[in-house]
């Protein structure tokens, strides 16, 4: 199950310490946008998001998004947030349209994590790239895609299994759950 097997939990991306992230070496910050940074149904980000990704540039991280999702959705974002870079239809938990971007960006995989709201998709492609991994709590639970709801069903029984080899974690992700 370590393919599934997230590196760090936090309840939401307002609580990662990025100083932190940077004395590990971190420098990038891969993000899910859908129902990790922006709900579903909203194209703007809103001041706390704003103020979010001015804290982690403050800190010295860059933060590009990766997205299962279209180019239009990230554009609409790009008026109201500045991101530094994206990557559309990724095809997550793939890791090939990753890795071919990472490399044509020169970004080293050691300087590099993945934050993401789903095991199945986000902290899978991160484990199949071999980079680590925050999971946080989905932002909403209620306007999902048809696929995405499918992607949950699979989590519980991934969890289950999780619980059987890596006891913590597991409670942490059941936690994050409870609280959707």
């Amino acid at each position: 199950m370590s393919k599934y097997t997230p590196t760090f939990v936090f309840s939401s991306i307002y609580d990662i310490d990025f100083s932190k992230l940077y004395a590990q070496g971190k420098k990038i910050i891969i993000s899910d946008l859908d129902n990790t940074l922006l709900p579903y149904y909203e194209t703007k980000a809103n001041d706390a998001l704003i103020d979010w990704k001015k804290r982690l540039n403050d800190s010295g991280l860059k933060l590009y998004i990766i997205t299962n999702n279209n180019e239009n959705r990230i554009l609409k974002l790009q008026e109201t947030f500045n991101i530094d870079g994206y990557l559309t239809k990724a095809n997550k938990p793939s890791p090939k349209r990753l890795k071919e971007y990472l490399e044509s960006n020169n970004i080293k995989l050691e300087e590099t994590i993945f934050l993401g709201d789903q095991l199945v998709t986000d902290i899978a492609c991160a484990n199949n790239l071999g980079i680590h991994s925050i999971l946080v709590k989905t932002i909403d639970i209620k306007h999902q895609k048809w696929y995405t709801k499918i992607n949950r069903l699979r989590e519980k029984r991934i969890i289950k299994k999780m619980m059987k080899e890596n006891p913590e974690i597991a409670k942490a992700i059941l936690e994050l759950k409870e609280k959707a």
